[in-house]
């Protein structure tokens, strides 16, 4: 009975994979591409180089944007195979742009992760600091490619671009491929539905041209595989800019830090995570490369640490597990966390 549902299970998955390919496939035939243009001439055109250049080194800067929730950070880190992005359910967990090395081969692409793109008004009524307007503008402006990732579970934004996410994209350069993004398309029952997304998306005047179109579940990792080969057979040949090995440029300090608030925001009501300031007390790696590190949560209220510290601390256990867990799967190394949770304006803290 279980292998026959294991065998069902991977049918379907197979099934899923397959219809995505067609989908994307039956777009460009009928919509994007025409003639000798088409997406085997593109690639076949990519690998040519690629056997030109050789053993060389290639290069290529990688923006992800989009509008909040749309699931950058869950994409960059399934591009990556690994946690570098910490992620949440709710809004806003990536505050500043973050920088992810995937090195395969000779290539080496650096995923850009920013902030979701938020109108100016929002900004100010929410009191967000500069980076979530200048991180993605500076991105745009450094990437040779730029994916767009549309969210296409939301029924509100799924169809359409706002002016404010057609202004960001004025600051990338004329040679800055173009990528659209269609993401949790695992989510949706009827797969023509993401045909006619792609056709709301890609036929407006004041919309841009697209150089490809991908339909992919970040989460699950359907269609990431193709997003990722695009990506390094469209590199070019350059120096790296970071050595082998290194796939983030935060530092390990501030890794644990955003992962503690990302995982926070998924155990906190309303809008409780976002007052708590995290310390990294303490910080260092043993003998045997495991990770160790004391981190302090000083709530602004103490009722605050009330509710952390009921049922005999259960929801500090939880992120404590969570936040192991997920630094493991960041830095391939051991971790053990020390979490501590103080109101340093009560005196009764």
């Amino acid at each position: 009975m279980i292998k026959s549902r294991i065998m069902s299970f991977t049918i379907r998955k197979c099934v899923f994979q397959r219809e995505l390919h067609l989908l994307r496939r039956s777009f460009f035939n009928s919509t994007v591409l025409n003639g000798s243009n088409n997406q085997e001439e593109l690639i076949s055109e990519s690998n040519a180089d690629q056997q030109v250049h050789g053993g060389r080194k290639k290069l290529i800067r990688v923006a992800i944007i989009g509008l909040p929730n749309a699931g950058k950070s869950t994409l960059v880190n399934k591009l990556m195979h690994r946690s570098v992005c910490p992620t949440s359910s709710k809004v806003h967990t990536t505050m500043h742009k973050t920088e992810a090395i995937h090195t395969e081969g000779d290539t080496q692409i650096i995923f850009m992760d920013t902030p979701g793109l938020t109108k100016s008004s929002e900004m100010k009524t929410y009191k967000l600091s500069k980076t979530f307007k200048e991180d993605p503008e500076n991105s745009i402006s450094k990437a040779d490619v730029v994916g767009i990732l549309q969210d296409v579970t939301n029924v509100y934004t799924r169809h359409k671009f706002d002016k404010f996410v057609l202004e960001y994209l004025k600051n990338r350069r004329e040679d800055t491929d173009l990528l659209l993004i269609l993401n949790k398309v695992d989510k949706l029952k009827k797969k023509d539905a993401l045909l006619e997304v792609t056709r709301l998306l890609t036929n407006k005047e004041d919309y841009p041209t697209f150089n490809d179109i991908f339909m992919v579940s970040a989460l699950d990792g359907d269609g990431v595989d193709d997003l990722r080969n695009y990506l390094l057979d469209s590199a070019k040949e350059k120096d790296w800019e970071y050595e082998q090995g290194t796939y983030t440029d935060q530092p390990i300090e501030k890794l644990i830090e955003q992962t503690v608030r990302a995982q926070l925001m998924d155990i906190l009501p309303y809008e409780m995570p976002y007052k708590v300031i995290i310390n990294v007390e303490d910080f260092g790696v043993r003998d045997d490369d495991s990770i160790y590190a004391a981190v302090i949560l000083d709530c602004p209220r103490s009722n605050y640490v009330t509710v952390m510290l009921k049922s005999n601390g259960f929801k500090v256990k939880c992120l404590q597990y969570h936040v192991e867990k997920d630094l493991r799967h960041a830095l391939r190394t051991p971790v053990s966390l020390r979490l501590s949770v103080i109101c340093s304006k009560s005196q009764h803290a």
